[in-house]
Parts: structure tokens; C-alpha cells; sequence
């Protein structure tokens, strides 16, 4: 297993949430979760092309379900002492951020911050994400949309590389997953700077996915052949990490596991070995 001093610089380090608390001013304790269920998550549509690649689940939202899983959350008083709450700006994440903890809605000091380096990688028609300022008007009044672009820039960009939709039916960003690293490493060094300690981070499964596993033995589970990459790197295991474990094997095995629908999970990350410097 790569440890975090065999890797060159621009990583974060992430450990367990022992209760040990935070050794240095350089680490966060992070919860990640991951989107509740939404209509592009139903398994029992009939085809692929009424699930993720269909315009009627374009920015797809939250089912029924997917409220009551977030309700679920919300008794348990999960991550009742964030101070900070970032989300994807895509609608079922902004709806599962508000409803999994209205405990922190309520709670003027802890702002909610809406920002595109943690969305969904843009492949399917459910991955295009509204205007910012449509997503302003349904949840603006407790989400701070002002980091996202007016328009979803990074859908155009992969529409004017493989198409659009109706054409082109296979995967777009997720066969240029060192882009989507490059994007989170800019995410950590963002929330690096935040003065906020303990912080919840509501995103999607391919993401978290890249997040916990890029770079490392194995790569990215299930990784498209990266037929757009920009970065050289057509291997996923061979890339950067975007995030690093020591030799903590277990650890590192259950961050890498994919998330099921209103799953978190807590850890502390060390933002430290963000920098240039030599370790």
C-alpha cells in the first residue's frame, strides 16, 4: 500500500476518527455522504435509458425514499456538532444536505456552501445539473451557491468533446478521471483553507469513489477505458492519490468501498501534505 510519504506532495492524508481528536491545526475531521436515493437510482426501471441516460431525470431528485432515508439520518443526530456543511450544487444532493440535518439548517452559524468541484462526474443526462440560478431559487434561502459557475460549464465541456446525450450514450468525464482528481484536489485545498474544523461533505458515488481510490492498487472500481484523459495517466492506479492512508489497510479498505444511498462516513484528514513543500 502507497503511504503518504512514498507520494509526492499535492495529497491529503486521511485516518481513522478514533477519538484521538485532531494532533495538529492542519487536520479537519470530515464526514462524507453520499447522495439519498434518487429516480435515476431506481433498479426496477426497465431500461438504462429510463434511469441515468433519460432528459426526465436530467438534475434527477430525491424519491420518496430517498426523503425518508435523509429523515433517518436526521433522528440518528448525526454530525450534530459540524460547523461547516458543503455540498454538490446537483438537486439531490442540496435536497439531502437540507434534509439529513435540519438540526444544522437551524443553526445560523453553520453555513452550507454549495461547490462544483464535488459533484457527480459528468456522464448520464441525470449528471446535468440545473442553472445556478434556478438552483438558487428552490434552495438559496440556506445554500450559498456563489462558487458555482451560471451555467453547468463542465457539462458543456463534455458535450462539445463526445456529443450530446442522444448521441453519444457512453460514458463522458469518468474516462478522464485524472480531471476529476485534479477537480477534488482543488476541492481539499479549498476546504484547507476554511476555517472550520468539523465539517460534513455530501457527494455522489463516482466521486467519492475517485476521491478514496484514485491512484491506488486496483484503481477506480469499474473505470471506463480513459479514452479523454488529459493527464497521461490511462491506468487509475497509476495516477496521484487523491487521497492517502498510511499502511492502514482495514481503514483504507472500508473508505474505498462504495457508498450506499445516505451512507457517511467520518474520518480526519490531514491537509498538510496539500503543500509543495517536501515532507
Amino acid at each position: 500500500m502507497a503511504t503518504a510519504r512514498a507520494i509526492a506532495r499535492g495529497c491529503a492524508r486521511a485516518r481513522r476518527d478514533d477519538g484521538r481528536g485532531w494532533s495538529s491545526t492542519s487536520e479537519k475531521r470530515v464526514t462524507f455522504v453520499r447522495h439519498a436515493e434518487g429516480f435515476h437510482n431506481l433498479r426496477d426501471a426497465v431500461t438504462f435509458d429510463v434511469t441515468y441516460n433519460s432528459a426526465i431525470n436530467f438534475d434527477a431528485r430525491l424519491t420518496p425514499r430517498g426523503e425518508k432515508q435523509c429523515a433517518d439520518v436526521a433522528a440518528s443526530g448525526a454530525c450534530g456538532g459540524a460547523e461547516l456543511v458543503v455540498t454538490s450544487p446537483m438537486t439531490r444532493c442540496a435536497q439531502t444536505s437540507l434534509l439529513c440535518f435540519p438540526y444544522l439548517v437551524a443553526r445560523e452559524d453553520v453555513p452550507f456552501v454549495a461547490n462544483e468541484d464535488v459533484r457527480e462526474t459528468v456522464n448520464y443526462w441525470c449528471d446535468r445539473r440545473r442553472a445556478t440560478e434556478e438552483l438558487e431559487r428552490e434552495f438559496g434561502s440556506r445554500i450559498d451557491f456563489s462558487r458555482c459557475p451560471a451555467t453547468d460549464e463542465l457539462w458543456e465541456k463534455y458535450e462539445r468533446l463526445a456529443g450530446p446525450p442522444d448521441q453519444w450514450t457512453k460514458h463522458r468525464e469518468s474516462c478522464d478521471l485524472y480531471s476529476v482528481a485534479n477537480r477534488l484536489r482543488a476541492f481539499l485545498t479549498w476546504l484547507a483553507a476554511r476555517p472550520e474544523r468539523d465539517v460534513v461533505v455530501c457527494s455522489h458515488s463516482a466521486t467519492l469513489r475517485c476521491l478514496f481510490s484514485y491512484g491506488h492498487p486496483g484503481g477506480v472500481r469499474g473505470a471506463p477505458e480513459q479514452i479523454f484523459d488529459t493527464g497521461g495517466v490511462p491506468d487509475t492506479a497509476q495516477g496521484m492519490p487523491v487521497i492517502v492512508y498510511d499502511d492502514d489497510v482495514e481503514f483504507e479498505r472500508s473508505m474505498r468501498a462504495d457508498f450506499e444511498n445516505a451512507e457517511y462516513r467520518t474520518c480526519v484528514v490531514d491537509f498538510s501534505y496539500l503543500s509543495p513543500r517536501e515532507a
